[in-house]
Parts: C-alpha cells; structure tokens; sequence
C-alpha cells in the first residue's frame, strides 16, 4: 500500500469515527434532556432546530462527506485515485471547463441546503444566521482581523506542525486538490474561475452547510463544545487531504468560535474567503508550497 492510498484509509476511518461520535452525542444528550425533563417535570424550551433536521442536513452535507469513503473505496479496489468532492468529474474534462462544473456542484449543494431551510422548513436564512446584524464594514474589519489571527495560527503554526509529522509516517503527500487546480492553471480564465471558487463559491457554500446548518442543528440538540468539535473534524475531512485535516479542524473551531461570537454568519464567510485568498497570494508569490 503506497502512502497515499494510507492516506486515503486514515481520512475514510477518521470521517467514520466521527460520524459514530455524532450519533453517540446526539443520542446521549437526547436521552439526558429526557431524563431531565421527567424528573423536573417541565416542558422542554423550544429549540430552533429539530430531530426533523438532523435528517434534513445530512442530505446536502453527504454530497461532500461521500468524497473520503468514495476514495477509500476506489483505492481498496486498485482502480487508481478518485476524484475529490469539489471535483467530481470525468478526467476528460479539464481546465475552465472543471472549474465551471465544480463551481455548479458547490451551486447544486448551496441551492439545496438554502432550500431545505427556507422552503421545507419556513424558516428565513437572513434571520436565522444573523445576515443582517452587522454592517458590511464591521464584517470586513472583524473578518480581516480574525482571518489574519487564523492564518498564522493554522495556516503557519498548526500546519507546519502537521506537515512535519506526517511526513515523518507517510513521507511527502499530494497537495490539496484546490492548490492542484491553481498550480496547473494554463489560462486567465481557468486562473479566476479556481480563485472565484476559493473565494467566493465554497466560503458561502460550505459556511452555509457547516457553520449554518449543521452546526446550528448539532449545538441546538446538544451542546457548543460538542457541535464545534464534530461538525469541525466534518469540514475538515471533506477536504480530503490528511496534511490539511488538523489545520481545517482548527480552522473551523475558529469560524464557530467567530460565529457565536457576532451570530452573523458573514464574519466566517468572510474569514473564510481572506483565508483561501491569503493562501492563494502566498502561494503565488512562492512563500508556500
């Protein structure tokens, strides 16, 4: 078994650990308010989110959480390397023409996940996720702030820590699949369209899902330290790729920690977005591999 493919197993059993955490969380706090609610003899205070959207989150969240156990699948079967979540295309199509159909999965998944909330529950995304709390300037200053702050510590300090480990146990692993597609941009366009689907189409899709729904719906049926954690080591995994497990992890801890903070899901869409253009700048200028 060659390191990547190892790589590939760590990430699938990593994903199914946890999922089961998930499972066991929600059942164990379900039972727990339960236990309470009977002994106290009150009515349980209404909840934002329900039982009924554990359900629901899963569908738009499974077009990403498929990527690891789809690779770990292609990879015991000896039939070569599967395609990421954000990439799942024939390897006949190339260049724009990926690109565009990547960002029309991102679109696929957002339009869902948006419609999941808005139409099969009635509920308004605006107000929901706090869209309008704050105003554009103190998102972007505090979105700025707060994106520098994770960029040295994930990006820098978590990250080098992470590179330098795995490599000591798998040797020199593939970069993740969005650096891939800007290293072999042949084109202005096909240059933009990987920069717009950083830095635009997946912060928004992804904050959505993960910082919106899913973590709305874990916190809502358990408790903050529990859904961050999870939803976080989730987002992480959907990346696919192990140097970058640990660093996303954290990474998104600090995008919840940003969104409890301002309860406007703005501040982690756009600390998300200067993060993957950070990334983006230093990698062109060379300070990054």
């Amino acid at each position: 078994m060659d390191d990547e493919t190892a790589a590939k197993y760590v990430l699938f059993d990593f994903e199914l650990i946890t999922l089961i955490a998930l499972a066991v969380g929600l059942l164990a706090y379900g039972m727990t308010r339960r236990v309470r609610r009977h002994r106290s003899g009150l009515e349980e205070e209404g909840r934002v989110f329900d039982a009924f959207d554990v359900v629901l989150m899963f569908f738009p969240a499974m077009m990403f959480l498929i990527n690891p156990i789809a690779e770990a699948l292609v990879a015991a079967k000896g039939k070569g390397e599967a395609e990421p979540a954000e990439t799942l295309v024939s390897k006949m199509d190339s260049g724009a023409l990926t690109l565009l159909m990547n960002i029309g999965y991102f679109a696929f998944v957002g339009i869902m996940t948006f419609g999941l909330i808005e139409w099969v529950r009635d509920r308004r995304v605006t107000e929901l996720f706090g869209l309008k709390r704050m105003r554009a300037a103190n998102v972007i200053v505090v979105s700025i702030l707060a994106g520098v702050s994770s960029l040295l510590l994930c990006g820098w300090l978590v990250g080098d820590f992470s590179n330098r480990y795995l490599e000591g146990l798998f040797g020199e692993l593939d970069v993740q699949e969005p650096v891939k597609l800007l290293q072999e941009s042949s084109s202005t366009l096909q240059f933009v369209l990987t920069v717009f689907l950083a830095c635009v189409a997946a912060p928004l899709v992804e904050e959505l899902l993960f910082r919106g729904y899913l973590y709305g719906t874990v916190k809502s049926l358990t408790h903050p330290v529990f859904a961050a954690v999870v939803v976080g080591g989730l987002f992480a995994v959907v990346h696919g790729n192990l140097p970058a497990l640990l660093p996303l992890w954290v990474f998104s801890i600090l995008l919840t920690i940003a969104y409890e903070a301002t309860r406007c899901l703005w501040v982690p869409i756009g600390m998300h977005a200067f993060f993957n253009a950070a990334n983006i700048v230093l990698m062109m200028s060379g300070t990054v591999d």
